[in-house]
């Protein structure tokens, strides 16, 4: 607000000054001729001085040079003034308010009626019987300041018009001229007097405008402490379409996904921790249990052929197989099945290649090479890897059918072993099947199991896929 009052106040004191000044020289012009012809202006005579021109409106704010006595030189045009021409001109109007004499002929000819020359404001005061009135006036040559004077004997008007130019004047020229005119005071009195009233207002405004969305930014800035803290959790509510507004939308969006990408974060380091650790005790295992069930059932079977009746050692070789082929199911249920890149359908059939290699179990694998996201394949796997050794511990299973196909927009995953089978809706001990409920769930699957005791398990999951 105060930078507008001061380019209101540098762009108009300028025209006051100018308006000022100029106004003074029409005024004291035309009191010079109306004294200079007490009796009143003959008629047809030719007014101002012989031998000035007039030069073109805009080219100075007088248009003409102003004399020693504060008066304007009145150039004397009695030729033709060319169309759209300001010019300074004198004009002796008649009691009856017909033109006299003029300094341009041409523009104002004697004899004819004021009114169809010259504004009404300057005809209208010819009764009025005032000394001196003086005026501006926009006209089709542009605009001008006019005055009008009686003669001494107030027999005629003496009216004179020169043109005000209204382009760019230097204002601090224009203000120290105006401060020696003595107007600097009565020209600020006004918008300083605005100024006191609107500064106090435009203070108060602000505070109360402001107030709303200083709050609105400390709260932002206190959200961004926190998630530089590591808390992802904060979320801020969305106060406004403004930019502050799209800037809370977004930094909670922003902050939902990290704290989502951390969670999967998390969660990934959990499963590489649980995988690599399933890793290692397949290893020791492998390398120290196994090992010494394996001589075991080679001790106790040299000791059943050295003496064919030993029950005992029978009894012992007996069990040290079954205890190693149950070893051997728990080996191939820790030890994890990696993609390596090969893609779920290569993954899947080494699964079906360790349960009958190693374990002995006769397996149907009838699997179509599909494409499906990463997290799908991952999940898939495990699946397969978790029923397949169900199938075999729990279930005693010696067959297993494995297929994979993919249509319809859906993955499917079915695992048929012929083992002694269990109630699906009796509780169990382990947390398999919740595992693989859990799986396919997350990605907005579905999981059937089909099974019943003695006609061993049906398990068939559908994800959809992309």
């Amino acid at each position: 607000m105060v930078l507008v009052e001061v380019l209101v106040l540098g762009l108009q004191v300028p025209l006051l000054v100018n308006g000022t000044q100029l106004q003074a020289q029409v005024d004291a012009t035309a009191k010079s001729y109306a004294e200079r012809y007490p009796g009143g202006v003959p008629t047809g005579t030719v007014l101002g001085l012989r031998g000035q021109q007039a030069k073109p409106a805009g080219v100075q704010p007088g248009i003409v040079q102003p004399a020693e006595d504060g008066t304007l030189a009145v150039p004397a045009i009695t030729g033709a003034v060319p169309s759209g021409q300001g010019v300074t001109a004198v004009v002796a109007i008649a009691a009856d308010g017909t033109v006299v004499a003029s300094s341009a002929p041409a523009l104002y000819p004697p004899g004819r009626p004021a009114t169809s020359e010259f504004p009404v404001p300057v005809t209208s005061q010819i009764a009025v019987g005032q000394l001196v009135k003086s005026g501006t006036l926009s006209t089709s040559r542009g605009s001008v300041l006019w005055d009008l004077a009686w003669t001494a004997g107030r027999t005629q008007v003496i009216y004179i018009q020169t043109p005000w130019s209204t382009g760019f004047i230097n204002p601090i020229t224009a203000w120290s001229e105006l401060v020696q005119l003595g107007e600097a005071r009565a020209l600020l009195s006004g918008p300083s007097a605005l100024l006191l009233a609107i500064v106090p207002v435009g203070v108060l405004f602000g505070l109360l405008a402001s107030r709303r969305l200083v709050r609105r930014v400390r709260r932002l800035e206190e959200a961004t402490l926190a998630v530089a803290d590591g808390d992802y959790t904060v979320t801020l509510p969305s106060s406004g379409r403004d930019e502050v507004g799209r800037l809370e939308a977004n930094f909670t969006a922003m902050t939902r996904q990290l704290g989502s990408a951390l969670a999967a974060e998390r969660q990934r380091a959990t499963s590489d921790a649980r995988v690599a650790e399933r890793a290692r005790i397949a290893r020791e295992i492998h390398d120290a249990i196994s090992q010494h069930l394996f001589g075991l059932r080679m001790i106790a079977a040299g000791m059943r052929r050295a003496d064919p009746d030993n029950q005992q050692a029978r009894a012992i070789e007996r069990i040290s197989a079954e205890a190693l082929r149950d070893m051997q199911s728990l080996l191939a249920e820790l030890r994890p099945a990696s993609l390596d890149g090969a893609g779920l359908s290569s993954a899947v059939l080494d699964i079906c290649a360790a349960y009958q290699d190693r374990l002995g179990v006769a397996v149907d694998a009838s699997v179509d090479d599909v494409t499906v996201p990463a997290d799908v394949e991952h999940a898939l796997l495990r699946i397969t890897q978790e029923a397949c050794a169900n199938a075999v511990r729990h279930g005693g299973a010696r067959r297993l059918a494995v297929a994979l196909t993919c249509q319809d927009g859906q993955v499917e995953l079915a695992i048929l072993d012929g083992g002694s089978g269990f109630d699906p809706a009796a509780p169990h001990a382990g947390s398999g099947l919740a595992h693989i409920r859990d799986r396919v769930a997350e990605l907005g699957g579905t999981a059937d199991i089909d099974s019943a005791p003695g006609r061993g398990t049906a398990l068939t999951v559908r994800v959809p896929v992309p």
